[in-house]
């Protein structure tokens, strides 16, 4: 390839890329053709020489629009459609965490990278790696390939890949904080950071530096947002309320207090009196973040690089619930305080809301850190990396205020402090002694690891250089779950009753080869093969092939295919068996096959848990695209993919258990008092298939007077996503559409638009975040309905200022049209009316940040 031809192809391949200054950022010396470390490959090479697309973000730029943590971040990537975050949280033991989901194809297919090694997974859902354990004031750009990557990083890299890559080295003093208001109450956020840097590695041979950073987010009570807390159709009443509603046939029918129509606080409904405990959650949690990175590196003479890192996060998550409610949760033999049932079974169960006691709060917290060694450079010609490190996560959970047990209600109830009949406490000191609190559970996640790889052009071909690389690598895995047993089976809401101490350990090694072969001119091709060897679930053999063609100055050709798997993940054949209250009620097809309206409706159970005869899934990827510069400044791309995925690993959804065709995985379980309980346990299930395209485009505009204009766009539409719930059984689709058995919906389209302006110290930014709409869940009351969730859209908009050389100001607003979120029917989520998940509650929101470096 010769040079001109070869500086053309990078302007045209830097379509990747969401801005032109992300493409050089890890160029250090300036140089556009420096060869780099790329992601997706073990060669150093010009970021031209890809075949697969590559979008490289600079976290500078991003944090322009207000973005201030890693979840914010990967969620603005078009490629993306993350389900769980730090919303999802409220009243799930998720932990807070927040994890990546390329294509939509599930977080545990998305393998995330901190400086091209993987990181812990989060031990109470370890699946994935979590992002807010990411210290984002560290991070210099974010690489993405949204494509299977199996023969290069081995399991989990299906759906693609996310390397967050920190700084190599920083000298001096920098310094810097923002603060963003929301228009309404609630949901402040302020984050403050620093770094410090001595020597230069280039003219001193060493460089030292450590930077921290702080960031606190602050809770949202659904009575701070008008659309969170209006009583719609699909705001859920619940029978738990105060005062208590109680049964004595095991829930089939509820008898409401004495003192009914009058309901206190609560409502008259039916008989009985119903809260709505949708409009007492924090629908956004309060977040803390405490992180910090040191790494020091040196010189050891001309040709070889040693360096150690060190990095710690702690999130706090602290979450609000309604307070508890007892509803089939405790049990009062027949006879307590005079009432008698038919039968004479323990079947009184009181529908109590604790509310004297308040809200429940719920605080998790995280610690990760990460000790990694590396030592690289040239020997013999040959470009070597190799590195040791060690990494934890480590996660409890505690009980603040608002919990009570079932022994605490049911000896309230026995000694006639709180009144069946009436539904109310007859002893006003009964609260201050069935409150409960303290340490609920722990786990830890441990990763050590070893690695090596080499890599040279070995040869001149006709067509170019013959460059190949060679590695092995080799880790071992530990995740442990604990729970605090006298908590843990007593505390009402949790679901932790049935759960025991869980561990599990794996060792896993792999072997890796590629190629890059010139096999004519402008024809390009990449083989890679990746053996990998797990000690628990066996081996395999990952092979893929790329290939690049410049059919002409304006006109790039590229296509990639490739096999890859995952093997279980510790948490897939680990995780602790518990039983679950669903998210939606559901009729009991045991007692009532019909299934009709008239079958009561109540929260189930589940019993979840690993399965360690899992085996692992199989992938096969494919991809073609194009890249096109009709004109110097118009850069455009779209990369058509296909992915399938066989054996994939999941549970059985709730509402697929309770639809009256599996009820062979249904049983009254007698240690959950004989409460109706579906088989939620993981499982080798039925195959994946999806298909889609990504398109990027980027307009340079003419330069003016006015200043430099620019448009750029990044765009994911999904023409497929169909997946099966049972080994050969009927495959489904959520592709536009709520679907119970995934109970999520699958975007059909996302985008990123972003409009950008500069002019000498001055710029501007005004950016997009597009999602379609979807039919909405439509199930219970809705069933009849075809309820569309309107398309989301917010944009965000800020102006930057160098006012001197070394500050550097930014004002703006997030959501600037005040974009509230589309109503939405899901009951699947504690919080109601809409789809936290899935948008914005925060509304317009006003910040400033600075920058300050000496």
């Amino acid at each position: 390839m010769n040079y001109k031809r070869k500086t053309l192809v990078v302007a045209l391949s830097l379509i990747g890329t969401m801005t032109t200054a992300a493409a050089y950022a890890d160029d250090s010396d300036g140089s556009s053709l420096q060869r780099v470390d790329v992601i997706g490959s073990h060669i150093k090479r010009l970021k031209s020489e890809q075949a697969n697309e590559v979008t490289t973000i600079k976290v500078s730029d991003l944090t322009k629009q207000g973005l201030n943590t890693v979840e914010q971040v990967v969620n603005a990537l078009a490629s993306n459609q993350s389900n769980i975050g730090a919303n999802s949280s409220v009243g799930q033991s998720t932990g807070g965490a927040a994890f990546a989901n390329l294509r939509g194809l599930g977080q545990q297919y998305t393998l995330v990278l901190l400086d091209g090694r993987r990181v812990p997974y989060h031990p109470f859902d370890g699946t994935a790696a979590d992002l807010n354990a990411i210290p984002l004031s560290a991070i210099e750009r974010v690489d993405v390939l949204p494509d299977g990557a199996a023969a290069i990083y081995g399991s989990d890299a299906i759906g693609g890949v996310i390397n967050f890559i920190t700084k190599k080295t920083s000298e001096g003093l920098s310094i810097g904080g923002d603060f963003m208001k929301p228009q309404r109450s609630g949901g402040n956020e302020k984050n403050v950071n620093g770094s410090y840097g001595y020597g230069n590695l280039a003219k001193d041979g060493f460089n030292v530096f450590a930077t921290a950073s702080y960031h606190k987010t602050d809770p949202i009570m659904a009575s701070q947002r008008d659309f969170a807390s209006a009583l719609t159709p699909a705001m859920k009443a619940s029978s738990n309320s105060y005062p208590a509603n109680y049964t004595i046939d095991g829930g089939n029918s509820l008898i409401g207090p004495s003192g009914y129509p009058n309901c206190g606080a609560a409502t008259a409904k039916g008989g009985v009196c119903k809260m709505y405990p949708g409009t007492m959650v924090g629908i956004q949690p309060e977040t803390e973040q405490w992180s910090a990175l040191t790494k020091g590196t040196i010189r050891i003479g001309d040709n070889h690089e040693l360096s150690v890192t060190y990095n710690i996060t702690r999130n706090k998550n602290t979450t609000i619930s309604a307070p508890a409610p007892t509803g089939l949760e405790v049990f009062l033999p027949s006879g307590t305080q005079g009432i008698v049932t038919a039968d004479g079974s323990a079947s009184i169960s009181p529908f109590l809301r604790t509310m004297p006691l308040g809200n429940r709060v719920t605080e998790a917290v995280n610690v990760q850190q990460k000790l990694q060694l590396n030592l690289e450079g040239q020997m013999a010609g040959w470009d070597y990396k190799s590195g040791v490190g060690y990494a934890q996560s480590y996660a409890s959970e505690e009980l603040v205020s608002g919990f009570t047990g079932d022994k605490e209600v049911a000896s309230a109830y026995t000694n006639n402090q709180i009144s069946l009949v009436s539904g109310l406490a007859t002893d006003p000191n009964v609260w201050n002694q069935i409150g409960i609190k303290g340490h609920l559970d722990d786990g830890k996640y441990t990763v050590a690891s070893a690695d090596f790889s080499l890599s040279k052009e070995v040869m001149q071909l006709p067509a170019g250089p013959l460059a190949v690389a060679f590695g092995a690598e080799t880790r071992h895995d530990t995740l442990e779950h604990n729970f605090n047993y006298p908590i843990s089976k007593d505390a009402i809401g949790p679901g932790m009753n049935q759960s025991l101490n869980t561990k599990g350990s794996r060792t896993a090694s792999a072997l890796f080869a590629e190629a890059d072969v010139p096999i004519i001119k402008h024809l390009d091709g990449k083989v890679a093969v990746r053996y990998d060897h797990y000690n628990d679930v066996g081996n395999s053999v990952s092979p893929g092939v790329s290939l690049r063609y410049e059919l002409s100055p304006q006109v790039l050709l590229r296509t990639s295919a490739s096999t890859g798997f995952r093997a279980p993940s510790l948490y897939d054949m680990y995780q602790p068996n518990q039983s679950q209250l669903t998210g939606n009620f559901y009729a009991d097809p045991l007692s009532c096959p019909s299934l009709s309206s008239s079958c009561p409706s109540l929260q189930r159970y589940l019993k979840v848990g690993g399965n360690t005869k899992l085996q692992p899934e199989k992938s096969s990827s494919l991809s073609a695209g194009i890249v096109i510069e009709p004109i110097k400044s118009i850069t455009a791309s779209a990369d058509l993919w296909w992915v399938t995925i066989q054996h994939q690993i999941s549970t059985m959804s709730e509402a697929t258990l309770f639809d009256g065709n599996h009820n062979s995985l249904l049983f009254y379980d007698a240690g959950n008092g004989g409460n109706l309980t579906g088989i939620a346990t993981t499982q080798n299930m039925g195959n994946t298939s999806a298909s889609g395209v990504d398109l990027n485009f980027r307009w340079a505009l003419p330069k003016t007077s006015a200043g430099n204009f620019s448009i750029e766009l990044a765009g994911t539409y999904l023409a497929k996503y169909e997946y099966q719930i049972e080994e050969n059984g009927a495959y489904y689709s959520n592709l536009g559409q709520y679907v119970a058995t995934q109970n999520e919906p699958t975007f059909r389209w996302q985008h990123n638009l972003t409009l950008n302006w500069s002019r000498g110290p001055w710029s501007a930014l005004l950016s997009q975040n597009y999602k379609s709409g979807y039919t909405d869940q439509n199930s219970g009351a809705f069933a009849s309905t075809n309820h569309m969730v309107k398309p989301y859209s917010t944009w965000n908009m800020s102006g930057s200022v160098d006012v001197t050389k070394k500050l550097t100001l930014t004002a703006g607003v997030r959501n600037l049209f005040d974009q509230l979120p589309p109503w939405s029917n899901q009951q699947y989520l504690f919080q109601g009316n809409y789809d936290a998940r899935f948008a914005d509650q925060v509304g317009r929101a006003y910040f400033m940040k600075f920058n300050y470096k000496m």
